[in-house]
């Protein structure tokens, strides 16, 4: 009988400690969530716009976009003839490893209306050049733009007429 009785007290102790556990940890991880951010939900973004090549082989641009609930943040600087708030650069992937959609997806969309789910690339744009000297003359140097991966879309028109 004494040993049953202690087996009980053993297994009320190992449930007691495990929750204790448990809720040691769980509860820093919800106080952080409960902390205010600017930063949209996982950063992810919903637009609609025509799709179009970019410079190179894995460029694409999004034009004539807009956004379907929360918007990206709106880029500074702007292509040539268009506002900055309604080109966005498109990055396709380019190994297995990154998350996102390749050329060989997007490369047929190109010129049709589509709607895009995007996110920002992960890796940090490069600081643009420090100039010791500035003259009148000179062009300001530039920020690069932020460049979106695709993570799935959906043609909304055979064309973006």
């Amino acid at each position: 009988m004494e040993y049953s009785h202690s087996r009980c007290e053993m297994k009320q102790m190992t449930l007691a400690t495990s929750l204790l556990v448990a809720w040691s940890i769980t509860t820093p991880a919800a106080q952080q969530r409960q902390a205010p951010t600017n930063e949209p939900a996982h950063n992810v973004f919903l637009l609609t716009g025509c799709l179009e090549r970019g410079d190179t082989p894995t460029a694409f641009k999004l034009t004539r976009a807009s956004a379907v609930g929360q918007p990206p943040p709106r880029p500074t600087t702007s292509a040539a003839g268009t506002k900055a708030e309604d080109v966005y650069e498109l990055q396709a992937t380019s190994s297995v490893s990154e998350q996102g959609l390749n050329s060989e997806k997007l490369q047929p969309e190109v010129g049709k209306r589509v709607e895009m789910t995007i996110r920002p690339v992960e890796a940090a744009l490069p600081a643009p050049p420090k100039s010791a000297a500035t003259n009148a003359g000179e062009k300001p140097v530039e920020s690069p733009r932020q460049r979106y991966t695709v993570i799935k879309f959906e043609r909304l028109a055979d064309s973006c007429k």
